[in-house]
């Protein structure tokens, strides 16, 4: 009985720091300060750490790219990306995040990433060469 007693206590004084734990974890999972309306933000162009084409196998093929753009600290939260131009071998993407928009704003040093998938379509000629370009970062390929 005395053990069950003193496993109940330590139980009890050990979920105010549960609590407290649960609640520095962001919805995505990630640790740390994040923005909001307590502090001015701003959108940057994200950091580009992968891109990958993706060729569905359909007829004609569909052409998606996968971009894994950075999160640089846990303020940075991904805020889009948008289809900037498209030329006949060139598709421009811009990939962006929010951030503090001080440098006064204390965030954690903790590197996430986010992906995004962008639908190409199927309007590819069959032997070209086609090149995504993500915030400067470029990605070659061959439409089949």
């Amino acid at each position: 009985m005395k053990t069950f007693v003193h496993r109940f206590l330590l139980v009890l004084a050990a979920m105010p720091v549960l609590a407290v734990a649960a609640a520095c974890i962001d919805d995505d999972g990630s640790t740390g300060s994040r923005p909001n309306e307590s502090y001015p933000t701003k959108v940057v162009d994200a950091p580009i750490d992968a891109i990958d084409i993706v060729v569905r196998e359909t007829m004609p093929p569909q052409y998606a790219v996968v971009i894994t753009s950075g999160l640089p600290n846990g303020c940075a939260r991904f805020a889009g990306w948008e289809m900037v131009a498209r030329t006949e071998a060139e598709i421009v993407i811009r990939v962006t995040n929010r951030v503090p928009d001080s440098d006064e704003v204390a965030c954690t040093m903790v590197y996430g990433t986010h992906e995004s998938t962008v639908e190409l379509g199927s309007d590819f000629v069959s032997g070209r060469e086609y090149t995504v370009v993500v915030n400067g970062v470029r990605k070659t390929f061959t439409a089949q």
